[in-house]
Parts: C-alpha cells; structure tokens; sequence
C-alpha cells in the first residue's frame, strides 16, 4: 500500500504514529504533575461520626469523640465500656464519666486562668446554644462534613459547620506581626513526610473542648497535623495547641473523617435553643 508523504519525506503513518505518542506523552505528563501535588491527598469531602453514623469503622468511643478529644478520653472510654463490672450502666451514664475524666485531666495543666476560665464556663454561655460560631478550636473538630479545595496555591477548608471559609497559606508567608485576632485566626501551612501542617495564631478566645470545658485566650497557638490513610480511606487530625495564659503544657486533640465524595454540603442554620444541648 502506497503512504502519502508528509512534509519532511515522512509518511503520514509515521507522523500520525509520533503525534499519538508525544500526545500521550503530554498527557501522561499532566497526570504525573497532578500527582505530584502534595495537597492531593487531602481534597475533597471528609465526614465524621455524627454524619457517617452507620460505617464498620466507628467503635463506640468514636461516638463519644465525635466532636474530637484527647487520646486519654477515648482510651478511658474505651476501657470503660470494656469492664464488666459496667455491663448494665447505660452508655449516656459511661459517657458522663469520660466527660469528667478529660475535665479533671486537662484542668492539672490549667493556669489559675484557665481554672477559673473553665469554672465559669457551662451550657449557660456555651456560644453553641445561643447561634453563635464556637471558635478555632472547636470549628476545627466540628463534627460536620468539609470539603478541603485548592485556591490557586493555597487551600480552603470548606465547613458546613456555620458555612464558614478558611484560607490556608501554603507560599511561607510569616504570621503577620500586627493582626487582630478573628474567629479563624491566619493560617500557613507546609507539606512534611506526606502530612499537611497547618500553624494558627490570631484567633479570638474560646473554648478548647463540649467535653472539657476549658477555654484559652487569643494568646492561643495551635498545629494542625492532617495524614491520609486507607481502608477505609480516612483523615485523620492530631491538634496541638498552645497558650501561655491557660496552659501550662500543651494540650493534644485527635479527630477522624471518613472520605466520602458523595457527600454535599448544606448551608447551615442554627435555631436559638436555650437549656437543650
């Protein structure tokens, strides 16, 4: 069979040949450079216990940690729902017990602040019963889904917990010097051994934990530490925070999401609903 000479001398087979390789090529070489964003890992859509209730994953302490807590509340959990001396105490009553476990474990690290920070503290001025946001700390572990996104070189962590947006700096810009706190504070973060960090000063002051009822200044500084791991696929969240005026040590929470793609976000409304948590 006779081939049409391209220009050149090359047949048109060959050209057509070489033109379908170095396409593939190129699209290979999109795909690779997607994969290589570290940030990959890490987009898209997280849910945790409260709205992924029915998964194989969660073990009863999880409920109990939905809205994250120290690993030492989950661990006394743990044991308390294995001692069979609890068989008949009903779960809300083993709970109870955990809640005051985390309260007299994070108040031996409490300044004299921070004690009397976390004696005034109750369901009477918990920000959540009166429609107001519940600050970094707890907005960070709240137990709605969020979507995490690419914006240009930096993140934005999505959460339906208040349809509140939050920038995470990935360009090693500082923390600026002079910054009124917010409710969200400045964010920078860096990619470290396959795990997203993410440091946080300038918020405004809050509560640490529902369970602890410990609260922190605008002193606070927190990292956030996200990894990926699979089967299931998961996020999981070790958050460190600091604050001179509170703590005398830092204080460590842990949080998990399950990833779940089908799941879409829904715009948040509060209703005022004093006494009722």
């Amino acid at each position: 069979m006779t081939q049409t000479a391209a220009p050149g001398g090359a047949s048109a087979s060959v050209v057509l040949r070489l033109f379908i390789a170095v396409a593939a090529a190129f699209g290979c070489g999109i795909s690779a450079a997607q994969t290589d964003d570290p940030a990959a890992p890490f987009l898209g859509t997280w849910s945790g216990v409260f709205t992924t209730t029915d998964h194989e994953f969660w073990k009863v302490e999880d409920f109990a940690c939905f809205p994250g807590c120290a690993r030492s509340m989950r661990e006394h959990m743990r044991a308390l729902l294995a001692d069979p001396a609890n068989d008949e105490v009903p779960v809300g009553a083993l709970l109870g017990q955990a809640y005051a476990f985390a309260a007299e474990q994070i108040a031996t690290i409490l300044t004299p602040l921070g004690k009397r920070i976390q004696a005034e503290n109750s369901l009477d001025n918990d920000p959540k019963l009166h429609c107001e946001p519940y600050g970094f700390v707890r907005q960070v572990t709240n137990p709605l889904p969020m979507i995490i996104r690419r914006n240009g070189e930096h993140l934005l962590f999505e959460y339906e917990e208040w349809s509140l947006l939050r920038t995470v700096y990935l360009d090693g810009r500082p923390h600026p010097a002079h910054r009124t706190p917010s409710l969200l504070g400045h964010s920078v973060g860096r990619f470290e051994d396959g795990a997203l960090v993410i440091e946080t000063t300038r918020v405004h002051a809050g509560w640490i934990s529902d369970a602890t009822q410990a609260g922190h200044s605008d002193r606070l500084s927190a990292v956030e530490r996200y990894t990926v791991h699979d089967n299931p696929r998961r996020l999981e969240l070790e958050l460190t925070i600091e604050d001179p005026l509170t703590l005398t040590e830092p204080y460590v929470i842990v949080k998990t999401w399950l990833y779940t793609p089908d799941v879409e976000l829904v715009q948040d409304r509060c209703r005022n609903l004093p006494g009722v948590f």
